[in-house]
This record gives structure tokens, sequence and C-alpha cells, in this order.
């Protein structure tokens, strides 16, 4: 192992020697010793006339009608109009993300304050049967919008 490790060091050696001896060997003698060579200004463009450019006229393009592109229904909004879980978000549905007690109501297993509808119009929440202390039934119509339900109708269910 030692001494292919010593001839491929050896070799290689060699083989830079060699480059550089041809290349040396190749450049003349007044270019190895001879001082750089001073950049050369550019000449002047040459002045002329810019030839004549033919008057070509475009076809005309007849009316093009646009694609009717149909809209789309807003991600962020979810149309609602069902029976669905009402109580007070903070006392019932475990929402953490504010304080003090607010009208909810759960969809598909997801909580969301209402907006449009607050937990006093329903009745004191503080009831035996009020949203603080129940999860009662409600027939709701409104979207959720940005994490919100924004109800058109929110009617208690007996």
């Amino acid at each position: 192992m030692k001494i292919s490790m010593y001839l491929i060091s050896i070799m290689i050696v060699f083989t830079g020697c060699a480059v550089k001896s041809v290349q040396n060997k190749e450049m003349p003698e007044s270019e190895k010793t001879a001082e750089p060579k001073e950049p050369v200004e550019p000449k002047e463009p040459a002045e002329g006339v810019m030839p004549v450019m033919p008057n070509v006229q475009m076809p005309e393009i007849q009316e093009v009608k646009m694609a009717v592109i149909p809209e789309l229904p807003d991600q962020n909004k979810i149309a609602i109009d069902r029976v669905v879980e009402a109580a007070c978000g903070q006392c019932q549905l475990g929402i953490t993300e504010k304080a003090g007690c607010d009208l909810a109501v759960r969809i598909d297993g997801k909580s969301y304050f209402v907006d449009g509808t607050s937990i006093h119009d329903h009745g004191d929440a503080h009831a035996d049967d009020g949203f603080c202390e129940a999860i009662r039934q409600a027939a709701v119509k409104g979207e959720i919008v940005d994490g919100r339900f924004k109800a058109e109708s929110f009617k208690l269910v007996e």
C-alpha cells in the first residue's frame, strides 16, 4: 500500500513538471519577460446612414370576445342552514381565546363564536337552562366567515 501511494505521488509530481515545461516551451521567450501591453483605445464608431425601414401595415384584428370565468365560491365562507349545538363558548364549548361569556355554536365538531346575536338575547345565560349551564339546540342560518359564525337567523329549539 505504501509503495503504491509513493508511486502515485511521484507520477503526480512528474506530470505537473511536464505540463509546466510544455507550457513554458510553447510561449516565445520575448513574451515570457515582456511587460504587459497597454490597452488599446476603441475606435470611433463608423459613420453612416441607417437604412430606411419599410412601412409595414399590420392586419386588422377582429373583435375578440373574452371567455367568462365563473366565480368560485369564497373558500373562507361556508353556508350553514341546520340545527346545531349552541352554548357559552368559554363555559361549555372550551373556547379559550376570549375572556368572558359569549355565544358560540358547534358545527361538525368545531366551535365558532356567533356574530348577529348575543348570549343575552336568549334569556339568562346563568339560569339552569342558560347557555353557561347547558348546551342547547338551535336552528341557525348563516355562514362561517374567517372562523366566526355570522348568523342571519338564530332560534332555540325547545
